[in-house]
């Protein structure tokens, strides 16, 4: 689906921006602060909503529809721009499964495997994003597991869930063995492997750790406060 300019220019300002922050929020349930701008934000995703809400109204058999409500829902509970991020959440994966629907009504071959894919990851996403590892195991047979997915979706979710539970040490063992796990011609993305590699590294070896990706100084102190919040307090209390 192609989106109006205006479109995308409104989904990336409501994105959080950076690689890194979406993988904490993912992982430890990280929600921005309010912030300067947050207004203008709030404003931009009731109007994206009214604009969707209109679309599918006038074209209920467009899985694209359904599948942008769900993201924008999505980050409505992840900024968040809703005092009801789990209410917007229940809603997201509502329309997920819609669009996952009406993805599948449609005929082989006449759809974009890409995009075929985007509702049933989303699913998959969310359920990480909850914490709800048997819902996660659920949408993926429901979804087709290993049949619909390449084994680089399997891998990535599973060193995903390791971070989540705190087992640093396997989370590490099968990121240095990712692409065998995914497969000798996996399409597993290298700058994902690298940041889930550097969140992993800095809760083994602590702050201060030589990370691979360049990140930005407010978030490298992110990845410190949500890996080591008692630290944070303390340097706090020094300061005061």
């Amino acid at each position: 689906m192609y989106l109006p300019h205006h479109f995308r220019q409104d989904f990336h300002y409501l994105s959080l921006r950076s690689s890194l922050l979406e993988e904490l929020s993912l992982l430890y349930g990280l929600s921005l602060e309010k912030r300067n701008g947050q207004t203008g934000r709030i404003c931009r995703c009731r109007r994206m909503a009214r604009d969707l809400f209109k679309a599918c109204r006038q074209q209920p058999g467009q899985p694209e529809y359904p599948y942008l409500l769900g993201v924008l829902l999505e980050r409505a509970g992840q900024w968040p721009l809703t005092d009801q991020p789990r209410w917007a959440y229940d809603q997201a994966e509502r329309y997920y499964d819609r669009a996952w629907q009406l993805q599948q009504r449609r005929p082989p071959g006449t759809y974009d495997r890409q995009h075929y894919l985007r509702p049933a990851v989303a699913l998959l996403r969310l359920s990480l994003r909850r914490g709800e590892e048997e819902r996660f195991y659920a949408w993926w047979d429901v979804c087709g597991g290993l049949r619909c997915f390449h084994r680089d979706v399997q891998a990535l979710f599973q060193v995903r869930w390791l971070i989540v539970k705190e087992d640093y040490g396997r989370a590490a063992f099968t990121l240095r063995n990712l692409h065998g796990l995914a497969g000798r011609q996996s399409a597993f993305s290298s700058a994902r492997a690298r940041i889930l590699s550097d969140i992993v590294t800095a809760a083994c070896q602590g702050p201060g750790t030589a990370l691979k990706g360049n990140y930005s100084p407010y978030v490298r102190q992110v990845l410190w406060d949500v890996l080591f919040p008692a630290r944070s307090r303390q340097m706090a209390d020094s300061v005061l």
